[in-house]
């Protein structure tokens, strides 16, 4: 790694008393007796903290299956454009198209069994009031047949009052037979509700079943989640995946940020954002961009023993040829 490195110049000088030879090889020592001490100057802090960086696409995406499975097609290749949602690679959906399949057959199912209970309660309503009114007609008749035995002359017969007698009484026993089947006809509209209700509750257990089927197949497609590029691609027919794998990079290359890597925590409070920084490529000879620091790590990091911290970079030009993971060298132009 890259060891960071604050420029400094040192300026060392040094004052010393000189040797006079004369003839004979005497040597005279100046009138102070001693020779003077040699003395350094004091160390310029640089203005410059260099770093290394990487380049990064400011959206990307690395992207994996949500299920394990056998990758049955893969529908693009590195360097592709691709749009949001776009199809990327496609898992073996054998079970889960038949498991979507018996699921649609299930609901399909459930809604013959809600027609029929519908139908079934129809049919029961229309008894129960069927049988409301014949209780309604069966208190008429009552009505009707004590009003007629009440209506008797006080010289009626003793067969009129029996056969009056017996009218009321077969009215009374015609009502309480219309009231038994009324209650059974709405112990059967009360049932046939249930039964409704029960056809419902199986149907949106059915439509739950199916669109968790459809949920499941649909995680067997790795899709774009926004336009882009391939960036690179290690799926290949045939080969299992897993959740955490990644098969796909996408990225975005219309804007690009440089993030560094080895940022020294005794240099990182000289760094603020908005201070504006140089950048080159180990990739790109000859590019040198300007930017502008855009963000600062409030936590550092251990790396290799060292305590860094990351700073976000925004170049102001982006280079042709620009690559993700690409190395850089970042110059700051440090506070004092």
């Amino acid at each position: 790694m890259r060891r960071l490195a604050i420029v400094a110049v040192v300026v060392i000088a040094a004052v010393a008393g000189g040797w006079l030879l004369l003839g004979g090889g005497s040597a005279l020592v100046g009138s102070s007796g001693s020779t003077p001490e040699p003395s350094i100057g004091p160390v310029p802090t640089s203005g410059e903290i260099v770093a290394d960086g990487r380049a990064v696409p400011v959206r990307h995406a690395e992207l994996s299956t949500q299920v394990p499975g056998t990758i049955a097609a893969v529908l693009v290749a590195e360097g592709d454009t691709v749009t949001a949602g776009q199809p990327l690679v496609r898992l073996d959906a054998g079970a889960a198209d038949a498991e979507v399949a018996a699921s649609t057959a299930a609901v399909d199912a459930a809604v013959a069994g809600l027609d029929r209970a519908k139908a079934a309660q129809a049919q029961a309503v229309a008894g129960r009031d069927a049988a409301t009114a014949s209780v309604d007609q069966a208190k008429a008749a009552v009505s009707g047949a004590r009003a007629a035995r009440d209506a008797l002359p006080s010289g009626a017969s003793s067969a009129q009052k029996r056969a009056a007698n017996a009218d009321t009484d077969a009215a009374v026993a015609a009502l309480d037979g219309a009231r038994a089947n009324l209650r059974a006809a709405t112990a059967s509209r009360d049932a046939a509700v249930a039964g409704v209700a029960g056809a419902q509750a199986e149907l949106d257990r059915a439509k739950a079943g199916l669109a968790g089927a459809q949920a499941r197949a649909s995680e067997l497609t790795v899709g774009a989640p926004f336009a882009g590029t391939v960036a690179s691609l290690d799926a290949r027919a045939g080969e299992q995946a897993g959740p955490g794998v990644v098969l796909v990079r996408v990225a975005d290359t219309s804007a690009w940020r440089i993030e560094t890597t080895n940022l020294d925590e005794t240099v990182v409070a000289r760094i603020a954002v908005g201070s504006p920084v140089s950048i080159t490529f180990d990739g790109l000879p000859g590019v040198t961009l300007d930017g502008t620091v855009v963000s600062v790590d409030g936590f550092g990091t251990s790396s290799q023993g060292d305590i860094v911290y990351r700073a976000v970079v925004e170049p102001a030009t982006v280079p042709g040829g620009l690559r993700w993971n690409m190395t850089a060298t970042v110059t700051f132009r440090a506070a004092e």
